[in-house]
């Protein structure tokens, strides 16, 4: 008993500060600035968002990096799902999907 409230006790802490990881500061409910024009990139000031940056489009090898690196992102999460699942089997815990 103690430890099925031990870990609902931790899922709730989890999830709470998860949920307050991803909130923004300012308590706004949209992500993005709507300050300004609205547009991706400004003449002036550079790209608008996160980084500020430069005021240019990513070049193609630019984005072929980040298509590689999402590939190989995913693969190893694919990896890791499934060895938990087959992990989870050996143990004869449930598999919640």
């Amino acid at each position: 008993m103690f430890k099925r409230v031990s870990l609902l006790f931790c899922a709730c802490a989890f999830m709470f500060l998860a949920a307050c990881a991803g909130s923004k500061s300012s308590g706004g409910s949209s992500y993005y600035d709507d300050s300004d024009d609205g547009g991706g990139y400004s003449s002036g000031g550079g790209k608008k968002g996160r980084g500020g940056g430069e005021d240019r489009p990513p070049r193609a090898d630019e984005l072929k990096d980040a298509k590689n690196e999402a590939s190989a992102l995913t693969e190893e999460n694919h990896k890791l799902a499934k060895e938990i699942f087959d992990l989870k089997n050996k143990l004869g815990m449930p598999t919640d999907d």
